[in-house]
């Protein structure tokens, strides 16, 4: 059985390389920076190496599994997962992987290492949303080494809780933002004070912004179960808004 483990790295640039030192006593192999290829009789001693560092233990099946539901609807197991990770790239780059994330309904595992669902066309039968392999034709376009592994799905159950809760509030970070924006916008408008044709400009990239979330909280909904409803019903009031005053200028 190949097992893989991933996690997050200290923060303090003086631990760094105690980690990756340890892992390869205990026959671990590198992938990629902080995920690693992992003998499944060493599995409980990498985790103890590992347990101040958020580790998320993984395996490859044959299968591809869909996604699991206790009665509460709470997510028990996320399905099977491709894994897309690569080197991180200077902060240009940084800031083109981030824009084009917008469009993508992802889990981040840590840095520079995303897993996207096996079954994504289940979930976006448009094709409008970014999946593992845009994705990965992306960070080719933008002449990074990059790296796949499909039919993934995570072994430790405790860190599914963790991973959904951060994804959840990263889109509700993004919803509130685009709001931000938009009261912005609206108090811009109202005193006068800025030219018209900028404010439309403005408003134009939130809208924008607001499909893609909406589009991406849609997919998270089928795929998890979870409901911004309620976040997204805000920020379509706050462009509306906005639209509404600029049409009486």
């Amino acid at each position: 059985m190949v097992l893989y483990v991933v996690y997050r790295a200290p923060r303090e640039s003086k631990n760094r390389s105690v980690i990756p030192h340890r892992l390869k006593a205990l026959g671990c192999r590198r992938v990629r920076r902080s995920f690693w290829e992992v003998d499944e009789e060493k599995v409980n001693r990498v985790l103890k190496v590992l347990e101040r560092n958020q580790p998320i233990l993984l395996k490859r099946v044959r299968e591809i599994r869909k996604p699991r539901f206790v009665r509460n609807k709470a997510v028990s197991e996320l399905g099977s997962l491709v894994i897309v990770m690569y080197a991180t790239p200077k902060e240009a780059k940084r800031e083109k992987i981030r824009n084009f994330l917008r469009k993508a309904p992802y889990i981040r595992l840590c840095r520079s290492v995303y897993a996207f669902s096996q079954k994504h066309s289940l979930f976006d039968k448009n094709n409008e949303l970014v999946d593992a392999l845009k994705f990965t034709d992306f960070i080719k376009g933008i002449r990074e080494d990059v790296k796949v592994i499909p039919r993934v799905v995570i072994v430790n159950k405790g860190s599914i809780e963790r991973l959904l809760e951060e994804t959840r509030q990263r889109v509700e970070n993004e919803i509130s933002d685009i709001i931000r924006c938009c009261k912005e916008l609206y108090n811009k408008a109202l005193a006068g004070e800025h030219e018209v044709r900028r404010i439309r400009d403005s408003l134009s990239k939130n809208r924008r912004r607001f499909i893609a979330v909406k589009k991406v909280a849609a997919f998270y909904g089928k795929w998890l179960g979870m409901d911004f409803s309620t976040s997204l019903m805000k920020a379509y009031r706050a462009v509306k808004k906005v639209n509404s005053i600029l049409n009486r200028k």
